[in-house]
């Protein structure tokens, strides 16, 4: 039997070696070759990517991820790279060239990258900086509108204030009953008019009943009677100032006491300008208490004192104190002869002291007397110097 051999152990032929491989030479320089292309896309790949942090510190996490896919791919390369190293066979100068174009290809495509990584980055920081300046236009807007809401709410509380009050204020016109008042101003408003129409009624009765002539005679009357009156007032005048003359009318050495002093500070004013006199007159009434209350005026040749000091005379002893004593000076002018003017002088400051006491209250005490002639009161010594002054003294 012929003997059979183990398929197991029986050794395997050895392959020749083709013609164009060269069993005595090493892949030494073409492995140094892709090795050097291989370092230099790293040194290439690893200079772009700290361009790229410089360029990209504010968005490295966005690229983490696409450095990290970069890195593998490297990894990846140089893994190939250190199996070429050890591989033996036919064209490897080919597969070098191949896989240097790949490397070239890729580090281009990761410079493209870096490219656009970087562009993307200064897109993203104009981005944030149109973002920061929307938030902070965002958050004037917020606030604008924040006060527009507030000026509304206090708008609308004036509102609703203003319709409370015109609530309140139609409850209080309500309340007076505005029907009652429009019905009482209309009733007043019919009672004008017809007292008006009755007025003109009136009117043209009158004038029916007395006509031009009647009225001038009434007028004339009226004249006489009122000429009359002042006769009859001078005339009670000139008695009073009969019966109380003794009495009223004194001579300097006989005043009494409260209006000696100021008699006599009255004598050394004559020959005193207008202004000196009212300083002098203002010194004695701070000096005396005293001041004078009226200076009546006479027509030459009368002393009949007219009616409106005699009623300003009564205002003034009805204002004065209880006990004010009034002391009446009389004046004469130059003209004329003195002892005439003396003696109407006299009569004039008799009449005058007449009426005062006629007319004063009750404690109230009052005397005349003549202090000259004089141009105190007007330098023409004419009629303006014929003269009664009344002089109050307080005490």
């Amino acid at each position: 039997m012929a003997e059979h051999q183990d398929p197991k152990t029986t050794p395997e032929p050895t392959p020749e070696p083709t013609p164009d491989s060269n069993p005595s030479a090493t892949p030494s320089s073409n492995q140094n070759l892709i090795l050097g292309i291989v370092m230099g896309a790293v040194v290439l790949l690893l200079l772009l990517l700290v361009i790229n942090q410089q360029f990209n510190k504010d968005d490295e996490s966005k690229d983490d991820k696409e450095l990290l896919a970069l890195k593998k791919q490297l990894q990846d390369k140089k893994i190939a790279n250190d199996s070429m190293r050890f591989a033996t066979g036919t064209n490897n100068s080919q597969d070098a060239t191949v896989l240097a174009e790949a490397i070239k290809r890729d580090t281009q495509t990761l410079a493209g990258l870096v490219s656009a990584s970087a562009a993307s980055s200064a897109e993203l920081r104009a981005a944030n900086q149109a973002l920061l300046d929307s938030q902070a236009a965002n958050r004037n807007l917020q606030s604008q509108l924040a006060q527009s809401q507030n000026a509304a709410s206090r708008v609308n509380g004036l509102d609703a204030q203003v319709a409370d009050l015109q609530k309140q204020l139609a409850g209080a016109v309500s309340k007076v009953t505005a029907d009652s008042l429009r019905d009482e101003l209309s009733r007043l408003k019919m009672e004008r008019d017809k007292l008006l129409t009755e007025i003109a009624r009136l009117k043209q009765e009158a004038l029916g009943m007395v006509d031009r002539n009647q009225y001038a005679l009434l007028q004339a009357d009226n004249e006489e009677l009122r000429t009359q009156y002042e006769t009859c007032r001078a005339e009670l005048q000139r008695l009073r100032a009969q019966i109380d003359g003794a009495k009223l009318f004194v001579t300097a050495d006989r005043l009494s006491p409260k209006a000696s002093k100021l008699f006599r500070e009255l004598e050394r004013l004559e020959g005193t300008n207008r202004s000196a006199l009212e300083q002098a007159y203002q010194r004695i009434e701070a000096d005396f208490n005293a001041r004078p209350v009226e200076s009546a005026r006479f027509a030459t040749n009368s002393s009949d004192l007219a009616r409106e000091y005699e009623a300003h005379l009564k205002g003034v002893t009805a204002q004065a104190p209880a006990n004010s004593f009034f002391l009446v000076v009389g004046y004469a002018s130059n003209l004329g002869d003195s002892k005439q003017n003396e003696s109407l002088s006299s009569k004039r400051a008799t009449r005058v002291a007449s009426v005062v006491n006629y007319l004063k209250q009750q404690g109230q005490e009052v005397q005349a007397v003549y202090l000259g002639e004089t141009n105190r009161f007007d330098a023409s010594r004419g009629e303006p110097n014929q003269v009664c002054e009344v002089w109050e003294i307080r005490p």
